[in-house]
Order: structure tokens, then C-alpha cells, then sequence
């Protein structure tokens, strides 16, 4: 490794370093209450240094989303080669879940944060977030292709989908899933997507 690949590696990792503190951050004390040098003193660097990578907090969460969709659309195209779309659209809700236990600072800020489309600006396009309904989208529209889901429109159905599996994870992040008395919630939420997915067998 060249002086010049090696120091282009350590400039990378402190961008990831930066991104994941800050996801964590705003995730455990609030956007508005984050400021650049408490992200700055969490990671031990000045804020000077976080200003040469990010020019301000917007920018910081607009990248901490498309970080997030980037590595989420990693994990749907761990199940792209699937060729059955039934089974495929199971297994990307799958992929979500094992997503947001892996990366729960991520999900939160994609996708229970309020407003997160606030910090596109006019000049952003949210990229690998429309990648990634738009996996989800093609798969209920290949099942389609082959007579699953008939007359039903693919967009109401790819929201219904999406919300149910959504609302698994946000309850259990949220903590709302200890009424359960089971052992391994992050288990029960594999079991209940199961039984779900078992409905969809019938369509």
C-alpha cells in the first residue's frame, strides 16, 4: 500500500468514524440538541475536523441517510439471486430486520425520525432510498407477473408490506415489546415476520 492509499484509507475511516457518532448522537440526545463539537468531542478530534468533511449539520444527516440506504440496499441484494419473487420478497423482510438490529442508530434516523426528507435540500436526490423501494417494488411486481397478489395495486401493497415489517422493528426499538415474555425478542420478530409472510403464501 502506497503513503498515498494509506492515507486516503485513514481519511475514509475518520468520515465513517464521523458519520456512526453522529447517528448515534442524534439518535440518543436529539438532532437539535447535537452540536458539532459535542460530535467533535465524542470522537476526539476538534470541530475544525469535522468541519473539513461536512460543512454543516444538514449535510452530516442527509450523508447519515444515504450511508444507511447504501448499506441497507447491501443487505436486499444479499437475497437478489433468488430467483422465486415470493420467496425473494420474504427474504428481503428478513433483510430488513437482521438491517436495523445490526445498524439500529441508522434505522431510527431513516426511519422513525420525523421528517427526515427536511434535510435533502433543493440539490439532493435521496438516491439509495428510492433504490431501495424500488427493489422492494420490482419483487411484488414479478410475483405479480406470475399471478400472486391479483387486483390489488403494487404500490398500496409494496406500503403495506413495507409498514408491516417497519412496525415490528420500530416497536422493538423502541422497547415497546417487553410485554412479551419471551427470551429472545429479536427472535420474535424473525417468528412474527414468519407468520406474516405465511398470509402472503395465500395471495
Amino acid at each position: 500500500m502506497t503513503i498515498q492509499e494509506r492515507k486516503e484509507r485513514e481519511k475514509q475511516e475518520l468520515r465513517d468514524l464521523i458519520l456512526s457518532t453522529a447517528a448515534e448522537l442524534f439518535r440518543t440526545k436529539g438532532y437539535e440538541k447535537t452540536s458539532i463539537r459535542a460530535i467533535a468531542d465524542a470522537i476526539d478530534y476538534s470541530p475544525g475536523t469535522i468541519y473539513r468533511y461536512f460543512k454543516d449539520k444538514d449535510e452530516l444527516m442527509f450523508e447519515i441517510s444515504e450511508t444507511g440506504f447504501k448499506l441497507f440496499h447491501e443487505y436486499q441484494n444479499s437475497v437478489s439471486n433468488i430467483e422465486n419473487p415470493l420467496v425473494r420478497l420474504k427474504k428481503i423482510g428478513e433483510s430488513y430486520i437482521k438491517f436495523a438490529l445490526d445498524y439500529p442508530s441508522y434505522y431510527e434516523l431513516m426511519f422513525i425520525m420525523p421528517d427526515p426528507i427536511d434535510f435533502l435540500g433543493d440539490d439532493r436526490e435521496w438516491k439509495n432510498g428510492l433504490n431501495c423501494h424500488d427493489f422492494h417494488l420490482n419483487a411484488i411486481l414479478e410475483c405479480q407477473q406470475l399471478g400472486h397478489f391479483k387486483d390489488q395495486d403494487p404500490m398500496h401493497l409494496s406500503l403495506m408490506v413495507w409498514a408491516q415489517v417497519h412496525g415490528i422493528i420500530a416497536l422493538h426499538l423502541k422497547n415497546r415489546l417487553d410485554m412479551y415474555e419471551v427470551a429472545d425478542q429479536e427472535q420474535l420478530l424473525f417468528d412474527a415476520l414468519a407468520s406474516f409472510n405465511h398470509m402472503l403464501d395465500s395471495q
